[in-house]
C-alpha cells in the first residue's frame, strides 16, 4: 500500500523569501496536485479575527506566500474563506490581516454564512449540516491550518480546521448534539469525509500550546508541514507536540473509518524531516483522558445523549475571572447549553449542570478571562 507523504521543513520566520523557499520545498517533496487553470478555495484557520501576535489564526504572511506560489503555478482563481462562530454574513477578517492579504494578492474573500447548502454528513445517522456553496464552484480545496493545542480535541490541525466550513452558530449547535470528544470526533470525521481537502498545509512557525485554541501560549516551533493526506499530516503534528497518537480520539476515528492510509507514524513517508526526530518534549499539552474501559466501550453506544452529557460533565470546568472579564457577552452568545448568564453586576455566572464542557466560551473570549480547571499533564 502506498504510504502517505508528509513533508516537513524548518522555517523560523514569516519573511516572504525564506518562507517561499520552505513552502516550495514541502510542495516539491509531497504529492502536490496539478493546479494550473484550477479554481481553488483556501481555508485558513480563523477561529476569531484576532491580531496576528496572538497566534490564533493562520498567519497572514503564510497565506500570502501560498497564494503567490499558486498564482505563479497558473491557478485561474483563488478564494479564501472561513466562518467564525459568532460572526454573520458580513464578516471580514481585518484585525488578523487576512482580508488585507486577499486585497493585495487578488484572492477573493468569501463568507461561508452566505447561502450555504445542506449536505448529508456521513457517520451521523442521517444528519445534515449547512456547508458553503463555494465548495461546488471550485476544483480544489486546501486546508491552511495552524499548529495549536485544543482544549476539547487535544490538538487542532488540518482536519479539525475544516469544521470552519460550518457557518457561524451552527458549530455551537453541533457541540450540543455531539458533546463528548468521541462523538465530536465522529462528527469531524464525517465532515472530513463529506468535504475532504485536496491538500493541506500547517503553519507551525509560531504555534500555540497550553489552553488552545484561543488563549494558549505562543510557542516558536519553527516548522511548516504539508500533505495530501490531512489525517496523516495531523498525526505527524500531534506526535511532534508530544501526544500519544494512539490515545487521540479523532485520529482513531479517522483510521477506523479508513479516511487515511496511515494509523501509525511508521506508515507515513517523511521525504524531508522525520516527525520522530522533531518531538517537542516540553510542549504544554492538554491532559489526555484515561483509556475508556471495555465495559463502557461496549455499552456506551446503547445509551442516549443523556449518557454523553454525563460523560462530558466529568471533564474539567471552564472558570470565569471576573477581574479580567470585559462583559462582552460573547461566551454567553455562543454557549450551546445556555449555561451562562450575566448577574446584576455583569459578571458571568455558570450553571455547570447545563455546561457540556465544549469550551466554546474559552475559544471566543477576547480577554483571556476563561481558564480550564486542573491544567497540567498526565
Amino acid at each position: 500500500m502506498h504510504k502517505p507523504r508528509v513533508a516537513i521543513e524548518r522555517c523560523t520566520t514569516y519573511e516572504q523569501s525564506p518562507l517561499h523557499q520552505s513552502l516550495n520545498a514541502v510542495i516539491a517533496s509531497s504529492d502536490f496536485p496539478v493546479v494550473e487553470g484550477k479554481r481553488i478555495l483556501l481555508k485558513p484557520n480563523i477561529l476569531s479575527d484576532a491580531p496576528v501576535n496572538k497566534a490564533v489564526t493562520t498567519h497572514p504572511e503564510f497565506l500570502k506566500a501560498v497564494i503567490k506560489i499558486l498564482f505563479a503555478q497558473g491557478v485561474k482563481a483563488i478564494f479564501v474563506g472561513d466562518s467564525p462562530g459568532l460572526h454573520g454574513n458580513h464578516f471580514t477578517p481585518k484585525k488578523s490581516g487576512i482580508h488585507a492579504v486577499c486585497q493585495e494578492t487578488g484572492a477573493q474573500w468569501v463568507n461561508f454564512a452566505v447561502d450555504p447548502v445542506q449536505k448529508k454528513i456521513p457517520f451521523t445517522y442521517g444528519r445534515y449540516l449547512p456547508l458553503p456553496s463555494i465548495l461546488d464552484e471550485v476544483d480544489l480545496v486546501f486546508s491552511l491550518a495552524k499548529m495549536k493545542s485544543h482544549q476539547l480535541m487535544y490538538f487542532t490541525g488540518a482536519v479539525k480546521n475544516m469544521f470552519g466550513l460550518v457557518p457561524g452558530l451552527h458549530k455551537s449547535a453541533s457541540h450540543m448534539r455531539y458533546p463528548t470528544v468521541e462523538s465530536f470526533s465522529r462528527l469531524i470525521a464525517g465532515l472530513y469525509a463529506a468535504a475532504p481537502p485536496d491538500f493541506s498545509f500547517i503553519d507551525g512557525i509560531v504555534a500555540m500550546e497550553g489552553s488552545g485554541p484561543a488563549n494558549g501560549d505562543i510557542r516558536h516551533a519553527g516548522l511548516i508541514m504539508a500533505s495530501s493526506d490531512a489525517a496523516a499530516l495531523d498525526m505527524s503534528m500531534a506526535a511532534i507536540m508530544g501526544y500519544d497518537i494512539e490515545k487521540m480520539p479523532l485520529l482513531r476515528e479517522l483510521s477506523r473509518r479508513k479516511l487515511t492510509m496511515a494509523s501509525t507514524l511508521e506508515e507515513i513517508s517523511f521525504p524531508l524531516l522525520d516527525a520522530h526526530d522533531l518531538v517537542i518534549r516540553d510542549f504544554k499539552r492538554i491532559p489526555q483522558q484515561q483509556k475508556i474501559r471495555m465495559l463502557r466501550a461496549l455499552i456506551g453506544p446503547l445509551f442516549t445523549r443523556r449518557f454523553k452529557f454525563y460523560m462530558a460533565k466529568n471533564k474539567p470546568k471552564p472558570l470565569f475571572d471576573n477581574e479580567a472579564c470585559i462583559s462582552c457577552g460573547k461566551c454567553i452568545a455562543i454557549c450551546p447549553g445556555n449555561a451562562l448568564q450575566f448577574d446584576a453586576e455583569k459578571h458571568v455566572q455558570a450553571d455547570y449542570s447545563a455546561c457540556i464542557r465544549c469550551y466554546c466560551c474559552a475559544e471566543v473570549c477576547p480577554a483571556d478571562a476563561i481558564q480550564i480547571e486542573h491544567q497540567g499533564e498526565h
